[in-house]
């Protein structure tokens, strides 16, 4: 009998030792830190002695005595070029190894809902002054800190860090001079959690992050697509808004077709540039609770043209940088390669998601449109909203 107490009892204690919660270290003092690698060529015979564009981030690394990292605080690991779409949340059943950006997929500590704004997207990392390092690595699945010694030892960037308490910083690894590859950093503190922006209005800004003489000397990946892809170092964006029919075609919306938001420079000075809005139901004709087929088209124009005087169309020959247009909206719009619509951003710049009692119910969001080196790229912020009930 005490036999199969003492089995019992030794049987407890197993299966309450498998049941047992992972216990995660917390960031007493965090900032909020989010990646993007903007290296964006291909290797051939012209270039086959620069880096790789694959890289891997590390902060505060530890070094043997050969220089080389062994550990570090954080690891930034595969991290690929960026994807077109940096979408509002991450993709929790996303099991794919490289990363479009960090912390991406990364099983770490994650940002919290702050201000009303979620950060998930975001990693924690301890506030205060760091050494960042990114290594150009081969393209393969052996984890970094498994690889060979001697391909561990290509350092991009080597450079210190002071991140402020509970501060969200957006950081891009990018080509500093056309006719150097001379990889730096970017990094930027937002400025949006502590904004007082209205929930009926959706917030854009905009960036061009090129190299510096891409406008002049900067070759495309893909010659074939030479229609527009480039712009001039300064242009003007304006916005209009249509209403996405049955046959997939976008409506002019009256009183926002070809509205003057912004001068875009190129610049890699950090500062955060302004936010400009349009509504989020602009049609007033539509109900105020879900307007899931909006798409948006922005326009850059030289500061020589006007939208009402713009001489060019997105399918005609090159316009020698003075025009380019990006769409954004929902899937199977036309003009998905001409435009460089992606189509996977489903409703724009609108999220549409089941929220309180409504199957679907529409909310605004924050959004950020760089143009990189012939490429826009689009990263949507989201706001808090209610839970669903069932």
């Amino acid at each position: 009998m005490n036999n199969r107490i003492i089995l019992l009892l030794l049987l407890w204690i197993a299966v309450g030792a498998a049941c047992r919660k992972t216990e995660y270290t917390t960031i007493a003092e965090p900032a909020y830190l989010r990646i993007f690698n903007n290296l964006d060529y291909n290797i051939t015979v012209d270039n086959k002695e620069a880096p790789q564009p694959f890289l891997t981030f590390l902060l505060d690394p530890e070094l043997d005595a050969g220089g080389i990292p062994v550990a570090a605080k954080a690891t930034g690991d595969f991290l690929d070029k960026r994807a077109a779409w940096a979408r509002p949340y991450p993709d929790a059943v996303n099991t794919t190894l490289f990363q479009t950006e960090y912390p991406g997929s990364a099983k770490v500590l994650a940002g919290p809902v702050l201000n009303g704004y979620d950060l998930s997207s975001w990693a924690q990392v301890p506030a205060g002054k760091h050494r960042v390092m990114f290594i150009s690595r081969p393209i393969s699945e052996v984890p970094f800190f498994q690889l060979p010694k001697d391909l561990r030892s290509q350092v991009i960037i080597d450079t210190t860090i002071d991140f402020g308490s509970r501060e969200v910083y957006t950081m891009h690894v990018l080509e500093k001079d056309v006719d150097t590859k001379t990889p730096g950093i970017y990094l930027r503190k937002e400025t949006f959690i502590n904004q007082p922006f209205s929930d009926s209005m959706v917030y854009v800004n905009f960036y061009n992050l090129s190299s510096s003489g891409f406008f002049e000397r900067g070759k495309l990946r893909n010659n074939s697509e030479v229609f527009n892809l480039k712009i001039r170092d300064t242009m003007n964006v304006y916005y209009s808004l249509g209403k996405v029919n049955e046959q997939n075609r976008p409506l002019p919306v009256a009183g926002h077709i070809g509205v003057l938001m912004d001068k875009v420079v190129r610049s890699h000075d950090p500062a955060v540039h302004p936010y400009y809005s349009f509504p989020l139901f602009p049609d007033t004709t539509a109900n105020k609770i879900y307007d899931g087929r909006m798409a948006q088209t922005f326009t850059f124009l030289s500061p020589a043209y006007t939208y009402e005087n713009n001489p060019f169309i997105q399918y005609m020959g090159e316009s020698n940088g003075r025009f380019s247009e990006l769409r954004i909206g929902p899937a199977g719009m036309p003009g998905d390669v001409a435009y460089r619509t992606v189509a996977d951003f489903l409703t724009g710049m609108v999220v549409t998601i089941r929220s309180g009692k409504y199957l679907n119910r529409s909310f605004a969001t924050v959004n950020t449109i760089e143009y990189v080196n012939g490429k826009f790229y689009l990263m949507t912020i989201q706001r808090k909203y209610e839970p669903p009930v069932y």
